[in-house]
């Protein structure tokens, strides 16, 4: 095993540059996960990864206790919304199926924008 010596204030900026590495990555997955709230994924991606059934999604929002919007006869919800009924309990899943969904969602941006270039 080989010893390396080094200066203190040497190691104090080697120290401070490897926190601000990771403040830049923390700040940066913060904001792409508040990015990802705002977008909207259709009905049957919400029920296929959160694992719940069509009919139960669509009691939530005849009871109004899910926000959605509507485009033609599809039904449509923001992440963030379905985030907040996890949070409450009103859809009873798993953190990991909202982040296979989040995931999802991230790559059928990613494949958009692949193809816009």
């Amino acid at each position: 095993m080989e010893v390396l010596t080094i200066e203190h204030s040497a190691f104090q900026q080697l120290i401070s540059k490897i926190d601000a590495m990771d403040e830049f990555i923390r700040k940066a997955k913060l904001e792409q996960q508040s990015s990802l709230d705002d977008d909207w994924v259709d009905g049957q991606a919400v029920c296929e990864y959160l694992c719940i059934c069509d009919k139960t999604l669509q009691r939530l929002h005849s009871a109004g206790k899910i926000t959605y919007s509507t485009i033609g006869n599809k039904y449509y919800y923001q992440i963030a919304e379905i985030k907040r009924c996890l949070r409450a309990h009103t859809i009873k899943s798993s953190e990991e199926m909202l982040q296979n969904l989040i995931a999802h969602k991230r790559n059928s941006k990613a494949k958009a924008s692949a193809n816009v270039q």
